[in-house]
């Protein structure tokens, strides 16, 4: 019985320890900063489940998807400017037109090498306007070449968010 006394005394006064350290400022500054790191969060998660704030991410997630989808179009664009080989014939017709103007023998010929620089003019106008309307949508989308992250990024959130 003696010892259990000395085990219940020991262990109480353990606990009285402990209780002492639980009533420590340092111990309290922590507690209080656990909890106001929690009111913050719950207010975060609150406001970010309010229809707006809802509404704004649906938006950012729409915008993400346009982004992606004009980046998508200018690459094609891009791809079928390189099949058609629209730049290569257009330096070749300059280069023609070049090595024509060049080429004494064919200073007779003007008519020829005018037509030739004009048809490479006009090849490069084609040019030079499906490239402005590419630029040009681009600039009101607002391309980036991150958009396919920021599309992941963004669509994961809202998912997150409506579960």
């Amino acid at each position: 019985m003696g010892d259990r006394l000395k085990n219940l005394r020991h262990s109480t006064s353990d606990a009285l320890e402990v209780i002492r350290k639980l009533g420590s400022p340092e111990v309290h500054m922590s507690i209080e900063k656990i909890h106001q790191t929690t009111q913050e969060a719950k207010e975060i998660m609150e406001s970010l489940r309010k229809p707006e704030m809802v509404k704004n991410i649906d938006n950012i997630r729409l915008t993400a998807e346009a982004i992606e989808s004009t980046s998508k179009r200018l690459e094609n664009s891009v791809l079928e400017i390189k099949k058609t080989q629209l730049l290569e014939k257009a330096s070749e017709t300059l280069v023609a037109a070049r090595e024509a103007l060049a080429s004494p023998e064919n200073k007779n010929n003007l008519s020829e090498v005018t037509s030739t620089v004009k048809e490479a003019i006009l090849s490069l106008t084609g040019l030079i306007d499906e490239i402005r309307l590419t630029v040009s949508e681009s600039k009101k989308s607002g391309l980036f070449r991150s958009a396919g992250e920021m599309v992941r990024e963004t669509s994961d959130l809202y998912h997150t968010m409506r579960d």
